[in-house]
């Protein structure tokens, strides 16, 4: 009858060690969850732009001094903005899946 406190302080002693055993995982493991956090804030934004629809107007060039004729202001009816057509400059074309098999 020897054997029975030996058992029982086994089995118990079984059981506070998965009790510290469970006690480490979830500290380690909400410990790993707050720095993925950290991490994931901390990161740098999208760094991907996204094209404006609409024109984008530009002020007409002026001549130079050198190229100006005596008595001309430079104005002679160049100073309409240009515009250049929107489109999705910078962008790739979408690409069709082919079904697989």
């Amino acid at each position: 009858m020897n054997q029975r406190p030996d058992l029982a302080s086994a089995v118990m002693d079984r059981d506070r060690s998965r009790s510290r055993m469970r006690l480490v995982t979830v500290t380690v493991g909400a410990a790993s969850l707050a720095t993925a956090a950290v991490v994931a804030y901390n990161l740098p934004g999208s760094t991907h732009t996204t094209a404006v629809s609409g024109t984008t107007t530009t002020p007409a060039a002026r001549p130079s001094a050198a190229n100006q004729e005596p008595g001309d202001d430079g104005g002679g009816g160049g100073g309409a903005a240009i515009t250049a057509p929107s489109g999705t400059f910078g962008q790739a074309r979408a690409q069709a899946t082919s079904g697989g098999s």
